[in-house]
């Protein structure tokens, strides 16, 4: 969905030379029959004026879409491009739901993004889910179960495929009728349901109970460009058809939760965009027959997010035997954190069940070793599951479903569940959220001068003593100039030698699994902060505009602790291009080399610098924008990105910062010469060519950069001369040229607005 910079329908307008054509022949009209003799009578005598005439009607301006005006749209299938994009996408509310002689009753309004009502739905656009909420029982949560289902036989007619199941039931929708679809006026729509939820019996019985909570969600299902770009989010309303309140119920993901990550969902072609829709086909009753997997939602998002660590990999098979194999999905953060998906709010009240529920169904998703199932049964649809654990002591020991939440909770035999996923990575994360790195000054930072840098350690807001510390990893880098880091030591005789290898900061490790030699050149100042006093001058490439850096994993009781690291600037701070909140939406902490850089993702460039390159590796660039960029598209591996288009770029970026590279952005190293201190003799890409090469990648594209001015794997003869010298990108793709690279890239977004 394109909202912003969404354009206007072309409106015709009659030329002026059309306009004076049109009022000649109007003239010559009431010329009719001269041919040029005198045929006027003589006049008579002027009558009495007559009354004023009744106002006639008044014709209402036209309004364009963009502004609020109304559209019309049918099925969406005949609306143009510039339709589309005018309209920006579709808002449906559900205005009232009930069920009126065992049959749902619904009215909904749809508009535009600008509010402009949608007139001429089509009654086949609709798509109608009913279900009611079974309550708890037997040591099983609750679930819900639709009243329209299905019974779906394998879809994958390839030769020699042989499906888990020769038929499944599957949950459904019901497809709007004309019978059942009234108009009202000013995009209000009726629809009268033709499902009699109280004779329900094929392909499985469901009886009706009014007592329970039952829920009602549509989709508009648009044919076309249109179905993916408008469709709207899903509306639902959860109601006791006998009356009453709602007094059990089942919200327990809140969608926005998802879109932190994914933006927004475009399932299905694109109509199913909401959890709460969702989860009224996928739910326990809903099986795959030809993988014979349950596509329940608990279940089967959790298996997705395991993907490449799940002992079996989750494969379905969708409609047109489409194979969908998510042992390859590689999740961006630890799975143990399941509160940024489960929090309980006012959107989702039921958001801590997960606390409290656990089940063999639900949460063998992502435990699925021990799983066991049998089925499903052929009057409900649904498998009934097992559980062996591997540990040593439960070994063999089959556990029916149901009997989880026996040691799975507080006191229990194997406590609570959130203590049972205290560990490991989520543990190192919230460990280290109790230490706060801290620099405090610096002096001696122009070449030839010894640096001190005053920093401290905090836990809990204490200090910590830093000469004390005989576990885990404290070190201070060094790096340079902030325009561009290059960490390039000498710039007096011409040689162009880096510091480190292939660019890599000046590293002090003060505590490396114990402390080091270094540690003797650190004094405590009495205060709880502690200085550090080099002993050694800084090389002649400094400066002044230093980028310094306190980082390193901490150890507590065996477990790995990550704290954030703290940059400082004793001069001009580097310009950030990207947020760490912006990467922490899907990342939920920035960590790497094993916890020892964390936080603030401007620790990286430190050393994935311009200098960065690693031939032994062959992985090319590592300077950090490549890098990222590389490694996002799955071009360094087998990296998922979570969103449909890495075109977001303000997924990472700030805005208004990825145009081009920045003005003083040095070309990036790709590999190493023979000498990995030498500058000259390194393989290099132009700042935005290398850059934007790792997404744009095709021949074409990389063709494109070069023939204006950028430069791709030239052989030696790196200068630390600024790009913007040779590369013309912003002539074009600069803000508000003609290729805008921030429009060009929202353009290509279909799914979700691109920018803030």
């Amino acid at each position: 969905m394109r909202v912003a910079g969404a354009r206007g329908i072309t409106r015709s307008r009659i030329p002026l030379i059309a306009m004076l054509a049109l009022a000649a022949t109007a003239g010559l009209a009431g010329c009719e029959g001269d041919n040029g003799e005198d045929t006027t009578g003589p006049s008579g005598p002027t009558g009495p004026v007559g009354p004023t005439g009744p106002t006639g009607p008044t014709v209402p301006p036209t309004v364009p879409i963009e502004d609020g005006g109304p559209v019309t749209i049918g099925n969406g299938s005949t609306l143009t491009s510039e339709q589309i994009e005018a309209i920006g996408g579709l808002v449906a509310t559900l205005d009232s739901a009930a069920i009126t002689d065992n049959k749902a009753v619904i009215q909904f309004t749809v508009k535009t993004s600008h509010g402009g009502p949608v007139l001429g739905l089509a009654a086949t656009t609709l798509r109608l889910g009913v279900a009611k909420l079974v309550p708890s029982g037997g040591g099983l949560p609750s679930r819900w179960q639709s009243y329209i289902n299905r019974n779906a036989t394998p879809s994958n007619t390839a030769t020699g495929f042989v499906p888990a199941l020769a038929s499944a039931i599957q949950a459904n929708t019901e497809s709007g009728t004309a019978a059942g679809w009234q108009e009202v006026g000013n995009g209000v729509y009726r629809y009268n349901s033709a499902t009699n939820l109280a004779t329900v019996t094929s392909p499985i019985a469901v009886a009706y109970e009014p007592a329970l909570t039952h829920r009602v969600s549509i989709a508009i299902d648009l044919s076309g460009a249109a179905a993916r770009a408008l469709a709207p989010d899903n509306p639902f309303r959860d109601f006791v058809p006998a009356g009453g309140s709602v007094t059990s119920n089942k919200l327990i993901a809140d969608t926005r939760n998802c879109a932190a990550c994914h933006v927004r969902f475009a399932e299905h072609g694109g109509p199913r965009r909401t959890n709460e829709y969702c989860v009224v086909c996928h739910n326990p009753a809903s099986v795959d027959p030809d993988g014979g997997e349950s596509v329940d939602f608990a279940y089967m998002a959790h298996s997705i997010h395991r993907g490449e660590n799940r002992d079996q990999a989750y494969r379905v098979w969708g409609f047109n035997g489409i194979e969908y194999d998510f042992g390859d999905v590689t999740y961006p953060q630890s799975t143990l954190f399941c509160e940024n998906c489960h929090t309980k709010s006012a959107a989702a009240p039921q958001g801590d069940d997960w606390l409290s529920n656990p089940s063999a169904a639900v949460c063998g998703g992502c435990h699925d070793a021990g799983l066991g199932k049998s089925g499903p049964a052929a009057a409900t649809g649904r498998y009934t599951y097992t559980y062996v654990h591997t540990f040593a002591v439960l070994a063999g020991t089959v556990f029916d479903d149901g009997t989880c939440g026996g040691c799975h909770r507080d006191q229990g035999a194997a406590g609570s569940i959130l203590e049972s996923h205290r560990r490991d990575d989520r543990l190192s994360v919230e460990l280290g959220r109790a230490y706060t790195y801290k620099i405090l000054g610096t002096t001696g930072t122009a070449a030839g001068q010894k640096p001190t840098v005053k920093f401290q350690v905090l836990k809990d807001g204490q200090p910590v003593d830093v000469k004390a510390l005989t576990t885990g990893r404290l070190r201070i880098d060094f790096a340079w100039s902030t325009d561009d880091i290059h960490n390039v030591a000498d710039l007096t005789t011409g040689a162009e030698v880096y510091a480190q290898d292939e660019g890599g900061a000046l590293v002090v490790e003060i505590v490396r699994d114990g402390p080091t030699a270094n540690m003797a050149f650190v004094t405590a100042n009495g205060d709880g902060t502690f200085t550090y006093a080099s002993p050694t001058a800084l090389p002649a490439g400094v400066n002044g505009d230093m980028m310094v850096v306190l980082e390193g994993r901490r150890a507590e009781n065996g477990e790995q602790v990550w704290p954030s690291s703290a940059t400082f600037f004793p001069g001009k701070a580097r310009a950030s291009l990207v947020e760490q909140s912006r990467c922490e939406n899907c990342h939920e902490f920035l960590v790497a080399h094993g916890g020892s850089r964390a936080g603030d993702p401007n620790v990286c460039v430190i050393c994935h610098n311009s200098s960065a390159g690693f031939a032994e590796e062959g992985i090319g660039p590592l300077a950090f924008g490549a890098w990222m960029h590389n490694l996002h598209d799955g071009n360094l591996g087998d990296i998922t990105f979570p969103q449909e288009s890495t075109a977001r770029c303000e997924t990472c970026h700030k805005p208004g910062t990825y145009s081009a590279a920045r003005e003083k952005a040095l070309p990036i190293s790709t590999a190493a010469g023979a000498d990995a201190r030498a500058v000259g003799d390194d393989t290099w890409d132009s700042a935005t060519a290398g850059t934007c090469r790792g997404c744009h990648e095709s021949g074409a594209a990389l063709a494109h950069m070069t023939q204006n001015g950028g430069v791709i794997g030239r052989v030696g003869g790196k200068k630390l001369v600024p790009s913007t010298a040779t590369e013309s990108c912003v002539v074009c793709h600069g803000p508000d040229r003609s290729v805008d690279t921030a429009r060009v890239h929202c353009e290509a977004v279909s799914v979700g607005t691109c920018t803030d």
